[in-house]
Parts: structure tokens; C-alpha cells; sequence
């Protein structure tokens, strides 16, 4: 009895020693990197806390090993973390110099888990108990991020007390050729690029209808019932990639797609262009803008994508809100702005407020066994582009401007109200259960983002407008 006291008691006393031997002064040290010429008295003190309390996971090749890193089971915990960490956020010895700067994703997704208090988690502090960051690292890091924030073009007409803020107003003008852009609008029209001149483009994307069908899923050719939700063309030229999968890199290759499959618009992409060159005007307005080139797939899709590039609906009442009308909103969406920031705002941000980032669908519960439903491909999300397993379930963060008017919601339509959608990613997402009041507040916030077209709302958009 007397021995499996000592022992216990041993086992306790190493227990309490690999936190205590860091604190000690037991773990391998990095060297403090220089800053590059230029960088700001804020930049540095944020560098500084990152490299005293984030390196150990998120910087591979800068790792602080402690002197139990090679016994059995800690080696293995430390490479799973350090591996999921940086898959999350790398930052590299480029950026704790300055002389690489963090992406508006980085930025977000640091901001993010300063507001909810996330990071470290909860395993690493129990190892290193002065890993926590205390309220003046916090607000250092956050007056940098602010900082890096008023510094990107997106900012440049937001108030100046508001450029630090995640979500950027979109701009009231685009500059660009005006005649590709009546020329992409005039395909993007143009049944003739369906297979039996019934659809166009605008029938899964109608500019009256948010720029969706407003369909659980897209209907094409023939009456065919489409696999997924159609996603909004308007503000889509912010898009990381096209489509919920990101398989097409750009709009000029997500409008080749829908053509020519059998089970959207169903057309011959050779048929399409001996038609539009048989065409009384295409012929010579191609010529004229595209002399080198003439009516090709990709003189038509870059004048399509020339088109939907246009299609910004800029305007909003939370525009307004971020250019300095600081009355117009109700405390009602101030307050659902709030609860934005603290859980959503790390995927949702930028002028957009989201199509800037691949995140995986159901982070804290598995939203697939929460719908019900049987799986299918389309479920697989990014998996089917990269066919790597981590990327399974994995979509285009879709943008939330206009969201109000692009019902139902999520690549599968399975949400039919903005309320279901706001409780749904709450649960999945963020795990948490939010009261009647915080949806109501959080879904009046999202309402304030729908914005104009040609000055129109687009809640009141008719086909005369377009």
C-alpha cells in the first residue's frame, strides 16, 4: 500500500513537472527575428506576442520542442497538433518580419479566435500555463489587425473610425469596358447557348430573383432537376473560385461549364458559336472588341464574365452604415452586427462578407447526420476537385450580400428561411445554441446587406431595371 502511495505520488509530481519544466525554462528557445525596415510600433508588439504564444503550433520549422517531445504518446499528440494548427494558420518567419504580409483570411481567422477566446486551446494550456494571452495582448493584437485592415484598397471609402472593422463596403461604381459589358449581358441572355434554346443564363441566375432561382436546386435542360443549390451571380467577381466546389478558377471558366453540360443547358459549345457567328450583329462587335480573336468559347465566356463583373450591388443600408451614417442602424442590427463579429466574421468577411475561403461544413456537429438525408456526391464538396480526404465536406464559404433574396440556403437548399440558416450554422459551425432574440438580431443584421442594382433595391428589382 505504502509503494502504490510513492507511486502515485511520483506520477503525480512528473505530471505537474512537464507543465512547471516550461515555465522553467526546459523548453528550446527561438531566436528573436528582426523586423524588416518600415514596420509599424504596432506590427511589432503583435509579431512579438505571436512569436511568444503561437509559434509552438503554428509555425513547422520553428517549433519550441519541449525536452519530452520524443516520449511516446506527447510526440504524437504535438505532430497532430502542429499539423492541424498550421493547416488552419502558417505563419511563416517572412510574416513575424513583416516582410510578407497576412492574407485578409489570416487576418480574420486571428480576430476571430481573440473574440471567442478559443486560442490556445485548453489542452495546450493545460502544458503551458502562461500560454493564455491577457487583455492587453489582446488588445494589441487586435489594434494591428485593425491596422492591417485600413491599409487594404477594400477600405479605402469606409469611415475612418470603421476601417478596422472585418467587412468592407462594396464600391457604387465598377470600372470597366462598357461594351463587353453589353455584349456579355447580351449573351448572358441569349437562349442560344442552350441545347434547345430554352435557357439561358438567367434562368438559374435571374438578376430579379438575387441573382439565384430561388430553388432548392437548379432546374436545367428539359426539366432536369440539377444535384445543388444554384449560388448567387451577383458580387460573385470576389470570389476566390467559382461554383460551391471551386472547381472553375474564374468566371470566364464557370460560365463554359453549365453550357455544355447535359444536364443544365445541354448545348455543343461548337454549335453555340456557329450560331452566334450566323447572328446578324455578334460577327462584327466581336471583331470590333476582339480583333485578334473573333467569336471563340473563350471571347464568349471572357465577355460573359466581362458582364457578371458588373453585376455589384453596391448601396446597402450597412454600406451606408460603414461610409459613416452612424444612426442608421436599429439596435436590433447593431446588435446582431455584434454577435456576427464574435462567431461568424472568421469565414464571413471582406466586401462580400464570405467566397474567400474553403471551410469545412459541420466543424462542431456533423451537419450531415443533422439533415438527415442520404449523402451524395455533391456532399463531398471540394473532396471531388482535390480528391484529397481532408478537403471531404469542405465549400466555398458562399458570400452573404443579397442573402435576404436568395433563399433557400447551403449548397444542398435543405434551409428554406434566413432564421433556420442563422440557427443551422450556429449549431454545425460554432456549437452553440442561440436564443429566439439573438437569431431575430443576427437575421435583422443580414437584411441590411442587401444592396442595389442600378440603383434599385434589389428586394424591388424587375426585369425594366435590369
Amino acid at each position: 500500500m505504502k509503494h502504490k502511495k510513492q507511486i502515485v505520488i511520483a506520477l503525480i509530481a512528473f505530471v505537474l513537472f512537464l507543465p512547471l519544466s516550461n515555465m522553467l525554462g526546459l523548453t528550446s528557445k527561438n531566436e528573436s527575428i528582426a523586423f524588416s525596415q518600415g514596420t509599424s510600433p504596432s506590427f511589432k508588439a503583435a509579431s512579438n506576442i505571436l512569436q511568444n504564444k503561437c509559434v509552438d503550433c503554428h509555425s513547422p520549422g520553428m517549433t519550441r520542442f519541449p525536452f519530452y517531445a520524443k516520449l511516446p504518446i506527447a510526440e504524437q499528440l504535438m505532430e497532430k497538433d502542429i499539423k492541424t494548427a498550421s493547416a488552419r494558420l502558417e505563419i511563416s518567419k517572412s510574416m513575424y518580419s513583416g516582410e510578407t504580409k497576412f492574407t485578409p483570411l489570416m487576418l480574420a481567422r486571428l480576430e476571430g479566435v481573440l473574440r471567442n477566446d478559443s486560442m490556445p486551446p485548453n489542452l495546450y494550456l493545460s502544458m503551458h500555463w502562461t500560454g493564455q494571452l491577457d487583455q492587453k495582448e489582446k488588445a494589441a493584437m487586435l489594434a494591428w489587425i485593425a491596422e492591417e485592415r485600413e491599409q487594404l484598397a477594400w477600405s479605402h471609402d469606409t469611415a475612418p473610425t470603421l476601417k478596422g472593422e472585418p467587412i468592407q463596403p462594396l464600391p457604387l461604381t465598377v470600372s470597366l469596358n462598357q461594351n463587353k459589358v453589353l455584349l456579355g449581358k447580351r449573351l448572358f441572355f441569349d437562349r442560344r447557348l442552350s441545347g434547345d434554346q430554352t435557357m439561358n443564363c438567367a434562368s438559374c441566375h435571374d438578376l430579379t430573383k438575387g441573382g439565384t432561382d430561388q430553388a432548392r436546386v437548379a432546374t436545367g435542360i428539359r426539366g432536369q432537376q440539377g444535384p445543388i443549390n444554384s449560388p448567387s451571380v451577383f458580387n460573385a467577381a470576389y470570389n476566390l473560385a467559382q461554383f460551391w466546389d471551386g472547381r472553375a478558377k474564374d468566371l470566364a471558366e464557370q460560365a463554359a461549364g453549365p453550357v455544355a453540360n447535359p444536364g443544365e443547358m445541354g448545348a455543343n459549345w461548337s454549335h453555340v458559336l456557329e450560331a452566334l457567328k450566323l447572328d446578324d450583329s455578334y460577327p462584327k462587335d466581336f471583331s470590333a472588341l476582339y480583333p485578334d480573336q473573333g467569336i471563340t468559347l473563350l471571347t464568349v465566356t471572357q465577355a460573359i464574365a466581362t458582364y457578371e463583373e458588373s453585376l455589384i450591388t453596391g448601396g446597402s443600408k450597412f454600406d451606408e452604415y460603414l461610409r459613416g451614417n452612424n444612426h442608421i442602424l436599429t439596435p436590433e442590427e447593431r446588435n446582431g452586427y455584434y454577435l456576427f463579429k464574435m462567431d461568424c466574421a472568421s469565414c464571413h468577411f471582406g466586401p462580400t462578407l464570405g467566397g474567400m475561403s474553403y471551410e469545412k461544413l459541420g466543424t462542431s456537429q456533423d451537419y450531415f447526420a443533422k439533415r438527415g438525408s442520404t449523402l451524395t456526391d455533391v456532399d463531398n464538396g471540394r473532396f471531388n476537385v482535390t480528391h484529397n480526404e481532408a478537403d471531404r465536406h469542405v465549400f466555398k464559404v458562399p458570400n452573404l450580400r443579397n442573402v435576404e433574396v436568395t433563399q433557400p440556403y447551403f449548397h444542398d437548399g435543405s434551409a428554406a428561411t434566413l432564421e433556420e440558416a442563422v440557427r443551422t450554422m450556429a449549431t454545425v459551425q460554432v456549437g452553440k445554441e442561440l436564443s429566439q432574440s439573438e437569431v431575430s438580431d443576427i437575421v435583422a443584421f443580414l437584411k441590411t446587406l442587401t444592396g442595389k442594382y442600378h440603383g434599385v433595391p434589389l428586394q424591388s428589382l424587375k426585369e425594366e431595371n435590369l
